[in-house]
């Protein structure tokens, strides 16, 4: 019985290892949850732009050919 008290005092310092990973982890995919976010918002605003032009909502691009033609 003497090995228990070291195995007890492994297990503990894996058991605070794997907490503090755990924590690490939560923030990187926190992170990365805020960018995916940040690029879906980009990602809307830049289709509705699209479908602005598209729609001829600018009148700046219009289909006409250059004028070299």
């Amino acid at each position: 019985m003497s090995d228990d008290p070291k195995r007890l005092d492994r297990l503990e310092e894996l058991v605070a290892h794997q907490g503090a990973e755990i924590e690490s982890l939560s923030d990187q995919l926190r992170e990365q949850w805020e960018k995916v976010d940040v690029l879906t918002k980009s990602f809307l605003r830049l289709r509705d732009r699209v479908t602005e032009v598209e729609e001829g909502g600018t009148g700046a691009h219009e289909n006409t050919p250059p004028p070299h033609y």
